[in-house]
């Protein structure tokens, strides 16, 4: 027996993620080198008499793999926007990849950009992408560089308007 689902179809999906510029190869490098480093300077104060040193030498290296490990935790983060010719769905998994879904009626979906401009690089406050409707609001790309954000907003834009003529070729067909 067949089911007929008269959930629609997704017309487009888009997912976007923070983006990381140190590939796992380049970890390894980068921490293999610092421990030679680590381990030259070490091996001098070794020699000098200066052997506690070493403890701390292996403490700041220790240090610097667990912020690159936190680093990509948080880069594990995704979000994946997916329109339908009804509805708008975000789907925020966190780098613990627990999901969090929003969804929004196309017809009545606004996108804004918060503050319009890109911010000055002294500001300190942050553009935002909103998606609004009803009185309910998401935050979309908060990881994002603010020229990221006005190119998600334009990109978004874009979703829903070819959402909404879809919807629209739909009822006059």
């Amino acid at each position: 027996m067949v089911e007929n689902s008269s959930k629609p179809q997704p017309l487009e999906r888009l997912t976007i993620w923070p983006h990381r510029s140190l590939s796992p190869k380049g970890f390894a490098i980068v921490i293999g080198l610092l421990a030679g480093l680590l381990f030259t300077i070490g091996l001098g104060f070794f020699l000098a008499g200066a052997w506690p040193v070493i403890g701390f030498l292996g403490l700041e290296l220790l240090i610097v793999w667990g912020a690159f490990k936190l680093n990509y935790r948080a880069a594990k983060v995704r979000e994946t926007i997916e329109t339908t010719t009804e509805t708008l769905k975000v789907e925020h998994r966190d780098e613990h990849g627990n999901a969090a879904v929003s969804e929004f009626p196309v017809g009545w979906l606004r996108v804004q950009l918060s503050p319009p401009t890109a911010p000055a690089p002294s500001a300190r406050y942050r553009q935002r992408v909103i998606l609004s409707s009803h009185g309910v609001e998401t935050e979309i790309g908060a990881f994002l560089h603010p020229i990221e954000k006005a190119k998600l907003r334009h990109e978004i834009d874009g979703m829903v308007a070819r959402s909404r003529s879809a919807r629209d070729r739909a009822a006059q067909g």
